[in-house]
């Protein structure tokens, strides 16, 4: 699916800064890209209005060259599924199993009685497609957990193994590696790229390992106080710009 946003401004109001300022940019299909910058830089907005979850106050998201905005509710919802939108505090419902959370990233795609059928007894096949998920992200022995036994980490691995069970073009992942060691959290990322490329997916993803995001994904948009700073294949990104673009912000970087 094609991404554009054109001169994409977002305010909440009040006397609140700007959240995104004029922002245009443009995602083909299969491309993979990381969103970099401080806190408050406006990378979960952008992942927001990509996601079709916030109206921009000013400007336009294009979806195949169509505002979704300004379609029907059935053409709308149609697009949407097609997108996937993992937020940074993903809620999942604590007393829940594993195996049920991974699997209402099917929803969208799937029946009622599918979703009724996987909170009773999920099928054989769907259990198999979730342990696969799982283990790629050493998560396996969790399966059968609820989610309220689980630690911070192994939350966000599970956030990560459903957008990995989405059926949809493009996943937008907001800081799925925040609360994972250096070692867990190159091993997630390098899974998510791998698999978003095995299902020729689009991928964009924001982080504050930078080092990570050089290494894994193709192109970097460096964005501060709502505006993009650069838009660069990872290879051009210099140590000075990342400098220039967490001035202030330095301990926010992570390796």
């Amino acid at each position: 699916m094609k991404l554009a946003v054109r001169d994409v401004s977002v305010t909440y109001g009040g006397t609140a800064p700007v959240a995104l300022s004029q922002v245009s940019i443009s995602l083909g299909e299969q491309e993979q890209v990381a969103l970099i910058g401080p806190s408050g830089s406006g990378k979960s907005t952008l992942l927001s209005v990509l996601g079709v979850a916030r109206i921009p106050s000013a400007g336009q998201l294009l979806l195949e060259d169509q505002d979704p905005w300004q379609l029907a509710s059935a053409k709308l919802q149609g697009l949407r599924s097609q997108l996937h939108l993992c937020p940074q505090s993903t809620a999942l419902p604590a007393r829940q199993r594993v195996v049920v959370s991974v699997l209402s990233g099917l929803l969208p795609k799937r029946s009622l009685l599918f979703a009724l059928r996987s909170l009773l007894s999920p099928a054989r096949a769907d259990v198999q497609l979730v342990r696969g998920l799982l283990t790629k992200l050493d998560m396996e022995q969790c399966l059968w957990r609820s989610v309220e036994t689980l630690s911070g980490g192994q939350r966000q691995r599970v956030a990560i193994a459903r957008a990995m069970a989405a059926d949809v073009s493009t996943l937008l992942v907001d800081e799925p590696l925040s609360a994972l060691d250096p070692t867990t959290a190159e091993l997630c990322l390098g899974v998510l790229v791998e698999h978003a490329m095995e299902r020729q997916q689009a991928l964009v993803c924001s982080l504050h390992q930078i080092e990570l995001a050089r290494k894994c994904l193709k192109r970097i948009i460096g964005l501060r106080a709502g505006k993009i700073m650069f838009d660069l294949p990872a290879t051009s990104v210099s140590d000075k710009m990342i400098e220039e673009l967490y001035r202030g912000h330095e301990a926010e970087i992570q390796t």
